[in-house]
């Protein structure tokens, strides 16, 4: 008797699921707020130029991403810094840079290549302003800046006086330092010129900076939930909350105070009102042979000049732009309504 066979079930096989790689988004480079300084220029080529050097060649696209620029400002970096070299400024002279199909091309120039040789006066000038350096706070006593200067040591003219260096010393700047390096908030006593008044906050330093000859600390501070920039010599008492905020890096054209994003005025002060410039910090000044001091300063909102302007009285005028020449009279004439809208007292 023959045996039915049993059918075998063969396995399905389920169709295998491909992983699809989503791309990932890279984040957008931020937008820069207004044109770029010279000074933001000149620092970004001291750090591109050895780079360049060093790779010899490399596409445009991405030496612009290295260094968070788009291609039209790398190009005109490296225009700039083709032109650019030591006297008598000839071919061989000029840093040797330039661009060609899509790329990057660059050369060690002969004045980089050559022994450095300084004279008497350049010896002292460098050891002055190394010195100087070194005195500032956070100062590497032990780095490279350190090590040039026993090196440049033995170089000075024999039975020269040796060069010491001694800056004035400002308060609280090393405290300040170190609390925008760990995020501890601090508790300050501050006096304001403005309003002739001390008080008391609560601030975490974001970065210490010096402009000017003068040391100032851009900081959240907690009194008027704002960012702003204080003077550390007008600090009078400060002290450790054992409260860490998290860090967080400023650049410099976040700084309020320097902001290209801020309207920007020129001042004529008058030496009846000269406190205006030991007072607010300003972008540039221009003293004139009557006394008189131009300021280029920049201001957050004209209601804040109006006062300024009040308050100085005939020691100050605008000078630029036009549409704030007659400020001071508009906020005494606001002042004034407002003062006689008020009803008197009883």
């Amino acid at each position: 008797m023959a045996t039915k066979k049993k059918a075998v079930k063969k396995p399905v096989k389920k169709p295998v699921k491909k992983l699809v790689k989503k791309p990932v988004k890279k984040p957008a480079r931020p937008v820069r707020r207004g044109p770029r300084s010279a000074a933001q220029r000149v620092s970004g080529l001291l750090v591109m130029l050895p780079w360049i050097m060093q790779r010899k060649r490399i596409k445009i696209s991405a030496m612009a991403r290295q260094f968070n620029l788009s291609e039209a400002e790398l190009v005109e970096d490296l225009q700039m810094a083709a032109v650019c070299g030591v006297p008598p400024y000839t071919p061989d002279a000029l840093i040797d840079v330039y661009m060609d199909d899509g790329m990057v091309i660059a050369e060690v120039p002969l004045m980089f290549s050559r022994p450095l040789k300084l004279s008497t006066a350049e010896l002292f000038a460098v050891s002055v302003m190394a010195q100087t350096a070194m005195q500032l706070p956070g100062a590497n006593k032990k780095g490279p800046l350190a090590s040039a200067l026993v090196k440049l040591a033995p170089l000075m003219p024999s039975g020269a006086e040796t060069i010491k260096v001694q800056l004035p010393k400002t308060r609280y700047v090393k405290e300040l330092l170190d609390a925008a390096n760990t995020g501890e908030r601090q508790e300050i006593e501050y006096f304001s010129p403005a309003t002739q008044k001390r008080s008391q906050r609560t601030i975490t330093a974001r970065k210490v900076f010096e402009d000017a000859g003068r040391w100032y600390v851009a900081a959240d501070d907690h009194l008027s939930g704002e960012d702003r920039v204080f003077r550390v010599d007008r600090i009078e008492k400060i002290s450790g909350t054992k409260i860490f905020d998290q860090l967080r890096e400023v650049r410099d054209d976040e700084l309020p105070w320097f902001s290209e994003s801020l309207q920007q005025v020129t001042l004529r002060v008058q030496k009846s009102s000269r406190w205006i410039v030991e007072s607010y910090p300003y972008l540039s000044r221009v003293d004139n042979k009557d006394g008189s001091v131009d300021l280029r300063m920049s201001i957050t909102s004209k209601h804040w000049l109006g006062r300024l302007l009040l308050r100085a009285g005939k020691g100050v005028k605008v000078l630029k732009p036009a549409e704030y020449k007659n400020l001071v009279n508009e906020t005494a004439s606001a002042v004034l309504a407002r003062y006689r809208s008020t009803p008197s007292a009883n």
